[in-house]
């Protein structure tokens, strides 16, 4: 049986990456299809149905949590890994409330994505190493929602707000209430030790 297979990561290196690691597994894997963003992502998988996705989180244009829930409503039979470098909590929970079957991290890819791929195709959800204890970990008072992340990460890498909106399509007025939120939940107020803690939590290395 060949297991027809897309990749979509918005990092040309992390697709050829996985394509190659793909490529020299036992399984019989074709790739039908790469792309960069949410939206090639849901075209993808409308054109080509494929029987797995692995796709990243946090993308440009649309993000990897709203393409899978359109995936999950026009291509019902495509199944979804997320394959990240982030394990926060709202990104987990988001991408699994959205259908996603899978969440695996980067830097396990290789010695987990074998394994994946055969849970997931017989029907089984796969969390990778650590996924589960931190999906299952309700208690976090500083849990921030997958938008809340994706700004908070972009405030760390410098961003101004009008930028920020830009980015992500939203107004400049939503930007500044999402800032909002995420200084109250974190308690955090200024933008120097907003990014200590998105460097704290692997969200961006600056």
């Amino acid at each position: 049986m060949t297991i027809r297979i897309a990749i979509v990561d918005d990092h040309q290196l992390v697709r050829d990456g996985l394509a190659s690691l793909l490529q020299d597994l036992d399984t019989d894997v074709e790739i039908v299809g790469q792309g960069a963003n949410g939206a090639e992502a849901v075209l993808i998988a409308e054109q080509e149905q494929p029987d797995i996705m692995l796709m990243d989180v946090a993308m440009p244009d649309i993000n990897g949590i709203d393409a899978t829930q359109t995936i999950r409503e026009i291509a019902p039979n495509v199944r979804v890994i997320a394959v990240t470098m982030h394990a926060e909590r709202s990104f987990i929970t988001g991408m699994l409330g959205a259908g996603a079957m899978g969440y695996i991290r980067k830097e396990s890819a290789f010695e987990e994505i074998s394994t994946a791929i055969e849970e997931v195709i017989e029907g089984r959800v796969h969390l990778g190493a650590g996924i589960e204890e931190i999906a299952s970990d309700h208690g976090r008072s500083d849990s921030l929602s997958a938008r809340e992340t994706e700004v908070l990460t972009m405030i760390a890498e410098g961003k101004k707000t009008r930028e920020i909106a830009a980015e992500l399509f939203l107004s400049e007025k939503t930007v500044e209430t999402h800032r909002r939120q995420i200084s109250r939940k974190l308690k955090i107020s200024s933008v120097a030790e907003l990014t200590k803690y998105a460097i704290r939590r692997n969200l961006t290395s600056v």
